[in-house]
């Protein structure tokens, strides 16, 4: 070695603030001048080490020792030299480089991106609302049933008389509007809020003003405002300021715009972006047919309370008991089933409370994969790191022999993999913000202003410095450790072996075996949510071919109509449908199945005594003639509806078979009699029972009443094709726009797409883990291949050795095959084991499979050892291909 290369390797390893002092002694140390090394022989090592040992430590100036007491700043200096050193490693070797921030920025990005799902819907307060964590959600309590809705009476006893624990109580409910304003007319989704709706979160507009508590919530009808929504302001009116004062046509009415709600408040739930507020004592103008003001029996409200500073969520719970027991004395009729009242914190309420269960299930199996991604790629960089160390034994040799601590030896190399981790977390953090983008841009297949609020706020940063360290620890950790642990005198030599390295082939192994056990329990759960998909698209929903099946929303009162309008325009539309030439049979139906929009209906069957805490009420939806035949529902007894059915006959009812075996078992239901909807009504026909939620639920009952005799304003078209179904849709929009121009027409689609918001978590579960499964996949191929490559490469002697010996090429690839495929197999058993237990936990999660699959949790191993057998391959075959002259005189 010339002495500049000498010079420089010193310079690189030697600390900076004693170069000058020791570099002209360390050079006289391997200077061969003057013929024989000065310390050569047997004992040379020892005096080498001796010498270094005495002039470092003995001759060690008294200002440096006066700096080292001052820890702080040796402390500083320390990482600021370390922190030097790490950017020069990054540079030096740029592929190294390159593969860990690309492998590591995977996982953390990811594991961010889930996280900014996780945390938009679950643990995010309201965005924009004013201390949310005062916030409570009330449901009335009924048996079987802990979140049912309020109605109007209800809310307004709450907010008036609960005014010592609660600042305000407000309330709120989607509501679909027809809008007219500058010549255009559109159906959209807006909501009727009480007049306190804005105080009550503790929102301030961005410009006019809120309601008018105590004003514009008393008088019915008397006060025409409406405040814009900020996004919606935005699109429609171009962000114009002069909007205040200009008016707009709600379902023929005018309103004078008094308000636009602040941009960072995009409503009062997670999954919407409210274009629209309308006082609630406007229903009767946007929501005509009922009036909903006086029904005290009709509960469709979501009600929201802000507590008092200082009051606890018993005593407001306490609070809403007292008021309960008063409502009970005064409405005997009206509370006798109420059994209490539910309270959930807005911090706890996600979606909604129904399917928190449900969402935190989700969320948590999310997590957990993604977290395992970030295992895999926290191996596969542990392992890079450690074959660096094996290439920089002589290095740490020599740091160690210079009196640097073993201690200080891992501090650097920690150093070097937390700057590592920072960038990766930088450019995951780049990833993520695009996978959140996309996240953002999904909607629920079916009209309205859905709008998943998914961004990344400080919640998500935190996280991903949090993770971004922990991963840099957890990949640096282990080959900082080993090391420091080499021989050093076979350090300083050049030469690996030594205690260390079996140690470290040990240490390679152990994280191969984990990298492929991580791998494989990730492609099992993978594999049985890509399983639930396909198990789910094979569930009966209860009705015929729904890509045959199409639909489409109209509701004549939102243009003015009154109730012997609307029926005359629901009948033509009806007669004109069923006579086009493509259409089969067709119907008018309130409620389809698998929807968002369901309601239910007390019921009371003679003779039957409900136990305590059964539930009382029951889906139920209002149909025409023709509907259950254009849906395909089985009629299993009786006839379906007629004409005949109206307010002019006695009322009658169909239910479906899982009402009629709860209430009739082993009888006929033909005949019977149910108390609902304002009357005794007949069971005329028994249709088999079918999905009314969701595709994974339990039967349920569901009741079908004549629309004839209950007339709903709101209808869906049900129309089964027997030709192309697009054509029958544009045809049903044309005879819509003939009787009036101005009617909108919302969810034109078929049955198959409606559909999709049924199996959009299993859709979403199935391709999200499937992508993990394939990135998961692809990343134990790379590490196995990367270690198995550096284990050949580091072998090289002896292979030469063995081939000279006369080993053929099939016996070196055996060797070295073998071998590899050794430690996958072992990871396959216990990744195997693994799986099994965490399939039993997302079992509640799957829809009609099996945890244990056999299909998942055969072909998915099968899948990893025939990767890792390839990976493992392309090695051996290199080690069949050495030359056993190159090998040796390499050495």
């Amino acid at each position: 070695m010339k002495r500049r290369d000498r010079r420089d390797l010193l310079r690189t390893l030697y600390p900076e603030d004693f170069r000058a002092r020791y570099e002209a002694d360390l050079l006289q140390v391997f200077d061969d001048r003057r013929g024989e090394p000065r310390f050569s022989g047997p004992l040379g090592g020892a005096r080498l080490l001796a010498f270094l040992f005495r002039d470092f430590v003995v001759s060690m100036p008294m200002a440096h020792r006066r700096r080292r007491n001052d820890r702080v700043g040796m402390t500083m200096s320390d990482f600021l030299h370390d922190l030097r050193y790490s950017f020069r490693m990054l540079v030096k070797n740029p592929a190294f480089t390159a593969a860990a921030i690309i492998t590591l920025a995977l996982g953390i990005g990811l594991n961010a991106a889930t996280f900014s799902a996780v945390n938009g819907i679950l643990l995010r307060p309201l965005p924009g609302a004013a201390n949310p964590d005062r916030l409570l959600q009330l449901y009335r309590k009924w048996p079987g049933m802990d979140y049912g809705s309020n109605s109007i009476p209800h809310f307004q006893d709450l907010r008036d008389r609960t005014g010592d624990v609660f600042e305000n109580v407000a309330a709120w409910y989607f509501q679909p509007m027809s809008l007219a304003s500058d010549g255009t007319s559109e159906r959209t989704m807006g909501l009727l809020v009480s007049a306190n709706f804005f105080q009550t979160y503790g929102v301030n507009p961005a410009l006019g003003r809120t309601f008018i508590p105590g004003e514009e919530d008393r008088s019915p009808g008397a006060h025409p405002v409406v405040i814009l929504g900020y996004g919606f302001w935005q699109a429609r009116f171009g962000g114009d300021p002069r909007v205040i004062g200009r008016t707009v046509t709600l379902n023929g009415h005018t309103f004078e715009v008094v308000g636009v709600a602040p941009e960072d408040f995009a409503g009062p739930v997670t999954f919407a972006s409210i274009p629209l507020y309308v006082p609630l004592m406007m229903q009767m103008q946007v929501d005509p047919g009922f009036n909903r003001i006086e029904a005290r029996g009709n509960n469709m409200m979501n009600v929201v309370a802000r507590l008092r500073e200082g009051v606890t969520e018993t005593r407001a719970g306490q609070q809403l008991d007292a008021v309960l027991l008063q409502l009970r004395e005064e409405f005997p009729d009206a509370y006798d089933d109420q059994v209490g009242t539910t309270v959930v914190p807005q911090m706890e309420a996600g979606l909604h409370p129904e399917i928190r269960t449900a969402q935190v299930g989700m969320s948590s199996v999310m997590m957990a994969v993604v977290s395992l991604l970030l295992l895999i790629a926290c191996v596969n960089v542990a392992n890079l790191f450690l074959a660096r160390a094996r290439e920089r034994q002589r290095e740490m040799g020599i740091r160690l022999s210079l009196g640097a601590g073993r201690a200080r030896i891992v501090r650097q190399l920690l150093t070097e993999s937390l700057v590592f981790s920072v960038i990766a977390g930088g450019a995951g953090l780049g990833l993520a913000s695009v996978a959140v983008g996309f996240l953002s841009n999904i909607r629920p297949p079916i009209d309205g202003p859905w709008s998943f609020s998914v961004d990344m706020d400080y919640r998500v940063l935190a996280f991903t410095i949090l993770i971004s360290v922990g991963a840099g620890v957890l990949f640096g950790l282990v080959p900082a450790l080993q090391a420091t642990r080499s021989d050093l005198a076979t350090a300083v030599k050049g030469h690996g072996g030594g205690k260390g390295k079996g140690s470290r082939s040990r240490t390679s192994s152990a994280l191969v075996v984990l990298q492929v056990a991580l791998s494989l329990l990730l492609l099992i759960s993978s594999g049985l949510f890509l399983r639930s998909l396909q198990g789910a698209t094979r569930i009966d929903p209860g009705f015929d071919d729904p890509a045959n099946l199409v639909l489409a929303s109209i509701d004549p009162a939102l243009q003015g109509y009154d109730e012997a309008r609307s029926r005359a325009f629901q009948d033509r539309l009806l007669e004109e449908v069923q006579a086009l030439p493509e259409v089969r049979s067709a119907g008018l139906g309130s409620w389809v199945p698998l929807g968002l929009d369901n309601s239910d209906r007390g019921v009371g069957v003679p003779g039957y005594d409900f136990a305590e805490g059964e539930r009382q009420s029951f889906h139920y939806a209002v149909v025409t003639e023709g509907y259950i035949e254009a849906m395909g529902v089985q009629l299993l007894e009786g006839r379906t509806f007629t004409r005949q059915d109206d307010a002019n006959g006695p009322p009658v009812i169909i239910v479906n078979k899982r009402f009629a075996d709860h209430f009739w078992p082993g009888e006929s239901a033909l005949g019977k009699v149910v108390e609902t909807a304002g009357a005794e009504r007949v069971v005329i026909g028994v249709v088999e029972t079918g999905k009314v939620q969701s595709l994974g639920e339990a039967p349920r009952e569901l009741m079908y009443l004549p629309q004839r005799d209950r007339f709903t304003s709101a209808m869906r078209v049900v129309a089964r094709t027997s030709g192309d179904p697009q054509v029958v849709l544009r045809r049903i929009q044309d005879l819509v726009r003939e009787a009036d121009p101005e009617m909108p027409v919302s969810d034109v689609r078929t049955m198959e797409d409606h559909m999709g918001v049924a199996l959009l978590p299993a859709r979403l579960g199935g391709s999200v883990l499937g992508l993990f499964g394939v990135l998961g996949l692809l990343l134990a191929a790379v590490g196995i291949y990367g270690v198995m490559a550096y284990s050949v490469a580091q072998r090289t002697r002896e292979l030469g050795i063995r081939v000279a010996l006369g080993s053929d090429r099939r016996q070196m690839v055996r060797l070295v095959l073998g071998e590899g495929m050794r430690l996958a197999l072992f990871g396959v058993l216990l990744g195997l084991a693994g799986a099994a237990g965490a399939a039993q936990l997302v079992k509640g999660l799957l829809y009609n499979v099996n945890p244990l699959d056999p299909v998942a949790f055969s072909l998915v191993p099968l899948t990893l050892v025939g990767v890792a057998a390839l990976a493992v391959y392309i090695p051996a075959r290199r080690a069949a291909g050495v030359d056993p002259m190159r090998a040796l005189k390499s050495e």
